[in-house]
């Protein structure tokens, strides 16, 4: 290869290989620059810092867990023992109550982010108890102090649930609910549009 100065075919080849140097060093520190800023992204995320248990009482190395999930089998029938274990200083016996939940009897809903920019997906989720499937839902916005159906409608599945999201460009806060064909309506939630 032809690096000589004063000839023009040399100078041009010290050039290019000078701009091909150039880019590799560039692309070295940048990805040393990116790999960095993802190692503190994760870093920040406190993902490294989770471990699991070492040992769970009960469980033994050689069984695999197939679900983290509570069982939801009665146990009216069943008597539980506790195996006595030695207290630490710090510990002490401790009574665990069984309680059931009660599904809510009055519509719900959840918007999820609270905090949008303009025109970004918000999505609202939710249930209507004691509707069946296939409801007609109207999302609605409180315009001026009065409820205004905002375009966007959802139905209920089998369980009254339902799922739909809004956009909107009207910054500050929004005031949305949905309404249901009977005129049953959810509470009112405030997503912020910024």
């Amino acid at each position: 290869m032809n690096l000589n100065t004063d000839d023009p075919v040399g100078a041009r080849n010290r050039a290019i290989l000078f701009g091909l140097v150039t880019l590799l060093v560039l692309g070295i520190v940048v990805g040393l620059s990116v790999g960095w800023l993802g190692s503190r992204a994760v870093d920040s995320t406190g993902m490294d810092d989770v471990k699991a248990p070492d040992n769970q009482p009960g469980v033994s190395e050689d069984d695999p867990i197939d679900d983290f999930t509570a069982s939801s089998t009665p146990t009216d029938d069943v008597e539980e023992t506790t195996e006595p274990t030695e207290p630490t200083e710090t510990t002490e016996p401790t009574v665990t109550e069984t309680t059931e939940t009660e599904e809510p009897r009055e519509p719900t809903i959840t918007a999820s982010p609270v905090t949008a920019k303009e025109m970004e997906e918000v999505y609202l989720t939710g249930r209507f108890p004691g509707l069946g499937p296939d409801i007609s839902l109207q999302v609605e916005r409180k315009e001026g102090g009065v409820w205004a159906d905002f375009p966007v409608t959802a139905t209920t599945d089998e369980r009254g649930a339902y799922s739909t999201y809004v956009q909107t460009g009207q910054t500050g806060a929004n005031s949305f609910r949905v309404t249901a064909e009977s005129g049953e309506s959810t509470p009112t939630v405030i997503v912020e549009i910024t």
